[in-house]
């Protein structure tokens, strides 16, 4: 069995082979960050980001396999006579299957006024909610998943799908998500969704018994 180190240095291996065939991060014609993405220090940050996402979110194995990848810029990127990145930020989306959770991974990079590059793991999958919102959502679906298993404190989220828009209201168009919620050995679905308020923000509303336990197997 490969150590953790090993395998850590193998999702960085596979984060550069993946974003160099990247076709949407060739069309951005930032030559710069291109060659950044293939760089040591990119794959040192990948791997440090992935040191931090739970065991049973980001499983590692030998048959571990990211088909294709893409790059979002969030705000733009400038970089130091070194190559190094010194504004800007952006998000890096990959997909992983053969250990047993097969999902999207989205890895936000952020150079802060020191010039540093914060990296920050978001919810896995198929979620449309922006980091913040997810900050908020996570606490619907901790409370979704705690009420079906009363004895279990803490959950991860495991992955997220998209289920749909709700289109009665023409103006204001809210969402449904499924956040998977693993913790003691158990997982649970539990149902979000996500109204856009005419106020400002979103609203998160989530069903208790919407929730959903998945076989022990799954």
């Amino acid at each position: 069995m490969r150590s953790a180190v090993a395998s850590l240095l193998s999702i960085a291996c596979l984060t550069y082979c993946s974003f160099i065939l990247s076709a949407q991060a060739q069309d951005l014609g930032a030559e710069q960050l291109k060659k950044f993405i293939v760089s040591d220090t990119h794959k040192y940050l990948v791997a440090r980001a992935f040191a931090h996402v739970p065991p049973d979110v980001f499983q590692r194995c030998p048959t571990l396999v990211s088909k294709g990848s893409n790059i979002t810029i969030i705000r733009p990127v400038s970089f130091r006579p070194d190559g190094r990145p010194n504004t800007g930020a952006w998000r890096e989306s990959f997909p992983v299957s053969g250990c047993g959770n097969d999902t999207t991974f989205h890895i936000y990079f952020f150079v802060n006024k020191d010039e540093k590059i914060d990296t920050f793991v978001a919810v896995p999958g198929e979620t449309r909610a922006d980091p913040t919102l997810q900050k908020d959502a996570l606490v619907y679906a901790m409370l979704g998943a705690t009420s079906a298993a009363k004895t279990c404190k803490t959950f991860n989220v495991k992955n997220s799908r998209f289920d749909g828009l709700d289109t009665a209201n023409n103006k204001i168009r809210s969402w449904r998500e499924t956040w998977t919620m693993v913790g003691c050995n158990r997982t649970f679905d539990v149902p979000l969704t996500f109204s856009p308020s005419d106020r400002g923000g979103t609203d998160i509303t989530q069903s208790v018994s919407g929730v959903v336990e998945r076989p022990a197997a799954e």
